[in-house]
């Protein structure tokens, strides 16, 4: 169970500080919630019910600077995992977007980085709603650099796309 200050990434939200377990009574029963409080944003809040399995597998702990290091390094986040059908694609990157697999989220960025670059060669860009996926999971991504390096959020973007592009 988390902790009333540790710092956990809560689903598509990104870095959360938990602040606070609250009992509150539902339909006659109490029932305990985590407070989560997005970093860097001020009067946004998130109750979690703690007996929800669901709500509480969006929840993961933070990872350390070590941990992300391995993470960007490994070569599970260099395989191709372009999906050529753009339905299948939206689909699929929807799912790692409210996901919280973090090797998958990075192979995509690194995916969309790559097709980025083969478009802009051949004189074309990258369709708008790829560019709205990346965008969205870059922010996610970033944002536990950010916490797991003591980084600034602008820093932390950096870089992601400094080691998502290396021998890419």
């Amino acid at each position: 169970m988390y902790r009333i200050g540790d710092k956990v990434m809560y689903g598509m939200h990104g870095v959360c500080v938990v602040t606070d377990m609250e009992q509150r009574i539902i339909d006659r029963k109490q029932t305990t919630y985590l407070v989560l409080e997005p970093e860097g944003q001020t009067g946004s809040r998130y109750m979690v019910p703690t007996h929800n399995a669901a709500a509480m597998a969006k929840i993961r702990p933070v990872l350390s600077r070590a941990e992300m290091e391995d993470l960007l390094a490994s070569g599970a986040v260099r395989a191709d995992g372009w999906i050529p059908d753009e339905g299948r694609r939206k689909q699929r990157y929807r799912e790692l977007i409210s996901g919280c697999d973090r090797v998958q989220l990075a192979c995509m960025i690194g995916s969309l980085y790559r097709h980025r670059a083969e478009q802009f060669a051949a004189g074309k860009k990258l369709h708008m709603c790829d560019e709205n996926f990346l965008r969205d999971a870059e922010k996610i991504l970033s944002g536990e650099i950010a916490a797991a390096m003591n980084l600034t959020p602008a820093d932390a973007l950096k870089y992601l796309r400094k080691k998502l592009t290396e021998d890419a």
